[in-house]
């Protein structure tokens, strides 16, 4: 699908009713067909894989936070449609925790409608395959494919969090080289992201621990100041943190 084209199914989130109101009329006079939900617990009860292409969650409900529905998202339905986050808290924090979380933008409310579909038309593009990208990765005991967005080792399927394939797919398309910080950062999340060291730290940490590299001949190393290299090596080799 064209991120840029009308007609994408968007689940929107959001208790304030003048709100809601709000960018429904402005989603779809853009073309886009949209379902209301209220409440996150109205939300869970309704929502089905597959059903939709994107996901708009208000940061702050009377029944859920919306960042504990990305999560609930990712274990239950999924996850195949970004998820964007509405918030009227502008801070730093606040955006770390969604994006750690697995959210893939982070909106202060209100926002115009042309920000609003500028938004919604990025993260839909970061989420569709370039056309001739790879999409299948192969080394050593690993096997990641880009369509289905899984990682096998020795067969055997890993789950891991959309952030964490997403590091995973980068490190291991550019394996054998050294990838500044910067340059996952912006890999990964798209955009310039506050408190990026503490998030991209915490994800490698758990990605080192969900694939046990240094079990299966590749080592992912921290290059100090300089960012990581994931290379192969001896079955046992320390990775370097």
């Amino acid at each position: 699908m064209n991120p840029l084209a009308p007609g994408l199914r968007i689940a929107l989130v959001e208790d304030d009713r003048l709100e809601g109101e709000r960018i429904v009329e402005a989603l779809r006079r853009q073309g886009h067909d949209i379902e209301w939900y209220e409440g996150g617990l109205a939300f869970m009860g309704e929502v089905r894989e597959g059903r939709h292409d994107l996901f708009l969650l208000d940061w702050a409900l009377p029944d859920a936070e919306g960042v504990a529905l990305v999560g609930w998202l990712h274990r239950t339905v999924g996850r195949r449609a970004p998820i964007i986050i509405f918030s009227r808290f502008d801070d730093d924090e606040r955006v770390v925790e969604a994006l750690a979380a697995g959210a893939d933008d982070y909106i202060i409310k209100p926002t115009s409608p042309t920000v609003l579909a500028a938004r919604i038309a990025a993260v839909m593009r970061r989420a569709q395959p370039a056309p001739q990208q790879v999409l299948r990765v192969e080394a050593g005991a690993f096997a990641l494919d880009g369509a289905s967005r899984e990682i096998l080792r020795d067969g055997q399927r890993i789950e891991l969090q959309p952030k964490e394939f997403d590091l995973a797919w980068y490190l291991f398309q550019h394996r054998d080289r050294l990838i500044r910080r910067e340059e996952l950062v912006a890999a990964v999340w798209g955009r310039d992201l506050p408190g990026s060291t503490r998030t991209l730290d915490t994800h490698l940490y758990t990605l080192r621990r969900k694939l046990s590299f240094n079990e299966h001949g590749f080592r992912l190393s921290n290059v100090y100041r300089e960012g990581y290299r994931l290379e192969q090596s001896p079955a046992g080799a320390d990775d370097e943190d």
